[in-house]
């Protein structure tokens, strides 16, 4: 089991895969874009297996299936056998709900009044706000861990009988720079694979707690977010297998396990979502919160002055009417009341998300990155993730960085 799995993004256009019917299933793969898990269901075929794929609205993810039926006790025999395999021994079981549709679109409309950027309310809440999906690649990379591979089996049985004694799991995450082991300030999402659920989303340093007795997975998916740094998922280990390699990351400080994982900065071909970069509506004015993340892309480019990236902008399909602009002789990014005499009649979605784009640059042009490392494009609705009348489509909505 490797340590960390670096998950890659994908464009994609709109979702044709069949909806994951009610069922059992033997998953070896789940995936935010299709053209991924098409790939994938491609290449496990090419394994000799039977391999389908099917979007689960549930979660928002496709699935690469080997295996379906009625109850799990049909597919446990095939679950334990394609487990033995190293390629696919992180294959779990997915129990796809009879309702879930009803109950995703309930949720999403009691959350989300308005998933479109809107060209009558300039101060509604938007915008660039993507959700931390995961997304399973056949070409895992495994981060090194900063902690000495060395441990003992003795070692190793401590921390499980700790985490054997009780059923509440209290855990702590930090995460530190791969290559010089300083701290990062990530966001961490834990995820229970088998039944695709949130367990929940702390930030680092602070202590999540989960009922392991809820829990049907073997272990549990820990995805942290960075700015400036490659999206990967650690696997948490629920079993008392003391050989698993990722209790090289685990301690123990009281009855709270603490997971230390490393991080690697992004690299040239690299695309991460601003996840915490948010808009005004109508408007290429960024809100007050947006200023830690743009911080600490600040920090990334200054750490590494030769690389240069490419901001792409995206809005959820296509509209047109006025917004406010950024005016970047104010030098007030994040004051929409200041910029409110910027006003811009006639403005298609394509040259909104240009203009957002415009506006990151001008603040890292503002703390010191020279505007020739930066380069922007506005897709406007061309690259959209899901079809703009949706759920998901709030998804649609984002800013990203590609490092060139």
């Amino acid at each position: 089991m490797s340590l960390g799995t670096t998950l890659n993004n994908h464009f994609t256009e709109d979702i044709l895969a069949e909806e994951l019917p009610p069922g059992v299933y033997l998953v070896v793969g789940a995936f935010e874009y299709e053209d991924n898990a098409k790939k994938y269901t491609e290449h496990v075929a090419e394994r000799g297996l039977s391999a389908q794929y099917a979007f689960y609205p549930k979660s928002g993810y496709f699935y690469v299936y080997t295996s379906s039926a009625i109850s799990a006790e049909e597919v446990t025999s095939a679950y334990q056998e394609l487990r033995t395999s190293q390629e696919f021994s992180e294959a779990w079981i997915l129990v796809a709900e009879e309702d879930h549709l009803e109950v995703e679109w309930e949720n999403s409309a009691a959350e989300e009044s308005s998933s479109a950027d809107t060209w009558d309310d300039p101060i509604s809440e938007p915008l660039a706000r993507l959700e931390n999906l995961q997304d399973s690649t056949p070409a895992a990379e495994t981060i090194p861990s900063p902690v000495s591979p060395v441990n003992t089996k003795e070692q190793n049985s401590d921390k499980i009988e700790k985490l054997s004694q009780k059923p509440i799991l209290h855990m702590k995450f930090q995460a530190t720079q791969e290559d010089n082991e300083q701290s990062v300030v990530a966001t961490v999402q834990v995820v229970e694979g088998a039944r695709s659920r949130n367990l929940g989303e702390v930030s680092t340093d602070e202590v999540l707690s989960v009922d392991k007795t809820e829990v049907l997975d073997s272990a549990l998916q820990i995805i942290p977010y960075a700015m400036g740094y490659r999206k990967v998922q650690f696997d948490l280990p629920l079993n008392l297998s003391s050989t698993d390699s990722a209790w090289q990351l685990i301690q123990y400080e009281g009855d709270t396990l603490v997971m230390d994982m490393p991080l690697q900065r992004l690299e040239k071909g690299d695309i991460q979502i601003m996840f915490n970069t948010y808009f005004y509506g109508n408007s290429s004015v960024m809100r007050e919160r947006s200023r830690y993340e743009m911080n600490e892309l600040v920090k990334m480019l200054k750490e590494k002055p030769d690389m240069r990236i490419k901001l792409h902008g995206h809005t959820n399909g296509s509209g047109r009417g006025f917004i406010y602009i950024y005016s970047p002789e104010s030098k007030n990014f994040f004051d929409l009341i200041q910029n409110k005499e910027h006003k811009k009649n006639g403005v298609g979605s394509i040259k909104l998300s240009a203009l957002r784009t415009e506006t990151i640059k001008s603040y890292l042009e503002h703390k010191g990155i020279s505007g020739d490392r930066i380069e922007t494009q506005g897709w406007g609705g061309k690259r959209m993730i899901y079809p703009n009348d949706t759920p998901l489509s709030k998804h649609n909505i984002r800013v990203e960085i590609e490092v060139l």
